[in-house]
C-alpha cells in the first residue's frame, strides 16, 4: 500500500510519474505511456475508494462539533401540604410561591423541571438517595448540612408570631402569659413557645386544627408562621384573626440539593441572584404574600393623612405634611410632621404615624401614605423607607395616582437592596 498511495495520489493530481528512477525517454526500460495504459483502470477506481475511506475516518475520529449538550433535567420534590409556599391543587397542578420562584430561577438556563408532590416526611429520604434533585422550604441545620447541599441565600425569611382575635386582642405578649395558646405539635413555633415560657400550650396534630381552635374560641391565641396562618384564615374565611407583638423568631427557608448535584446548585445560585436583581422576585412575592389595597382603604389612608396636615408644626421649613399607616387589623393611624431648630431632631409625619401604631400594639403594617398640606402625594425619603422596612419589605407605599386610582409599590420595589440584605446578598454597586 505504501507503494501505491504516492502513485495514485499523483495520478489523481494529473501528474505523470514513472514508478522507476531514470529518464522518461523511449530508451527507458518501462516507458511512462505503457504504465499509464496498464494502470488506467486503477487510477479511476482508487481515487473514489480513497475518498470514501477518508470520509469514514473523518466522521469516526473527528470531535462531535455539531452535537449539542442535553438540557439540564431537574426533579423537584416539593411539599404538597405547605401552602402558600408549595402545594398541590385539586387537579394535580403544582402551585405556590416556591413553585413559581424555582421556575423563574431556572427559566433562562433552559432546564426542564419535573415536579413531584411529596409528603414532607418522604422528602429527606428521596433527596438523599437521589430520587429527587432538590427541594424547597428546608431550614439549614448542622445535621442537614452533612446530608445535603444548600443554596447560598435563603429564599424566604419566615416570621413566627402569636395570633389573636382582633376584637379580643391582647396589647402585648406579656399580658398573654398564663393564657392557652394553640400550636402545631412538634413544630418550630412549639419550641419557641416553650422557650418563651409562661404560656398554657395546647398542641394540635396540624396547623389547620390549631388555627381553627382559635377561631372557635377554644384558646385565646395561636402561634405559627405568618404567611401560612393568613393563608388558612383567608381560605377558610375565619375573618378577624391577626398577629400581635414582635416575632418570637425568624427562620430562613432555603433550597436543598442532593449532594451529587452541585451542578444544579450552581445554576440555582446564579439564577436566584438574577431573579432578585431583575425584580422578578418582588413580583412573585407580591402575588403570594401582599394584600392589595381596596378602594375604601386607599381613600381612608389619603383622607386621614390630609386631615393630619392641619396640625403640622413646621415653623422653619414651612412645609407641613401628614401621613397615615394601615395595619393588619384594618385600623389607620395618622400623624403630622414636627420640625425642630436642629434639623437632626425633625420628626417626619410618617415616622410619627408608625410610632402611634406601635404604641397601640400594632406591629404588622400593610400600607402607608405621605401627603403635603394640599393633599398631594409625596414619595417618602430614605429615613422613612428604612423605618417602614423594619416591618417588612412587603409594606405598600402609595406613590401617586394612575387612572383615578392610587399607584402603590412595595418597599422592596422602591429600595431593592432591602431584599438583598434580607437574602444576605451584597448590595449592588452604584453605577
Amino acid at each position: 500500500m505504501r507503494q501505491i498511495f504516492p502513485f495514485t495520489l499523483l495520478s489523481c493530481a494529473g501528474i505523470n510519474q514513472a514508478p522507476f528512477s531514470g529518464s522518461k525517454d523511449k530508451h527507458s526500460r518501462c516507458p511512462s505511456s505503457i504504465w499509464r495504459k496498464a494502470l488506467l483502470p486503477c487510477s479511476r477506481i482508487l481515487p473514489a475508494a480513497m475518498l470514501a475511506l477518508s470520509a469514514a475516518i473523518f466522521f469516526c475520529l473527528a470531535p462531535p462539533v455539531f452535537a449539542t449538550a442535553a438540557p439540564l433535567r431537574v426533579v423537584y420534590g416539593f411539599d404538597r401540604e405547605f401552602p402558600p409556599f408549595s402545594y398541590e391543587e385539586p387537579g394535580g397542578q403544582a402551585a405556590g410561591f416556591e413553585i413559581e420562584l424555582v421556575e423563574a430561577v431556572f427559566h433562562d438556563s433552559g432546564a426542564s423541571i419535573v415536579h413531584r408532590p411529596l409528603l414532607w416526611d418522604r422528602i429527606g429520604l428521596e433527596l438523599g438517595n437521589g430520587s429527587i434533585n432538590l427541594t424547597t422550604g428546608m431550614v439549614q441545620t448542622e445535621q442537614r448540612s452533612r446530608l445535603y447541599l444548600f443554596s447560598d441565600a435563603p429564599t424566604f425569611r419566615l416570621p413566627i408570631r402569636v395570633f389573636t382575635k382582633t376584637y379580643g386582642r391582647f396589647p402585648s405578649l406579656s399580658l398573654l402569659r398564663g393564657q392557652s395558646v394553640s400550636v402545631e405539635q412538634g413544630s418550630y413555633p412549639a419550641t419557641l413557645l416553650e422557650e418563651y415560657r409562661g404560656f398554657n400550650i395546647k398542641p394540635f396534630a396540624n396547623r389547620g386544627d390549631a388555627v381553627r381552635a382559635l377561631y372557635n374560641d377554644e384558646v385565646q391565641a395561636y402561634c405559627g408562621p405568618v404567611p401560612n396562618t393568613y393563608y388558612i384564615v383567608n381560605t377558610r374565611n375565619y375573618g378577624a384573626i391577626t398577629s400581635m407583638g414582635a416575632p418570637l423568631g425568624i427562620t430562613e427557608l432555603r433550597v436543598a440539593f442532593n449532594r451529587e448535584r452541585g451542578d444544579i446548585q450552581r445554576v440555582f445560585n446564579e439564577g436566584l441572584k438574577r431573579v432578585i436583581d431583575s425584580g422578578e422576585y418582588n413580583r412573585i412575592y407580591r402575588k403570594w404574600f401582599v394584600r392589595e389595597l381596596k378602594d375604601q382603604e386607599e381613600n381612608l389612608l389619603l383622607k386621614s393623612a390630609t386631615t393630619a396636615t392641619v396640625a403640622a408644626y413646621a415653623p422653619y421649613g414651612g412645609s407641613g405634611q401628614g401621613a397615615a399607616v394601615l395595619t393588619a387589623t384594618g385600623k389607620v393611624y395618622a400623624a403630622c410632621n414636627m420640625e425642630n431648630a436642629d434639623p437632626l431632631l425633625n420628626l417626619s409625619a410618617l415616622r410619627a404615624a408608625v410610632a402611634m401604631a406601635v404604641t397601640a400594639g400594632e406591629y404588622e403594617l400593610r400600607a402607608a401614605v405621605l401627603v403635603d398640606q394640599d393633599g398631594s402625594i409625596v414619595r417618602p425619603g430614605p429615613e422613612d423607607l428604612q423605618t417602614l422596612g423594619e416591618f417588612g419589605s412587603g409594606v405598600l407605599i402609595v406613590v401617586g395616582r394612575e387612572q383615578n386610582r392610587s399607584a402603590t409599590k412595595m418597599i422592596a420595589e422602591i429600595t431593592p437592596n432591602i431584599v438583598r440584605r434580607e437574602m444576605k446578598l451584597l448590595p449592588r454597586a452604584k453605577p
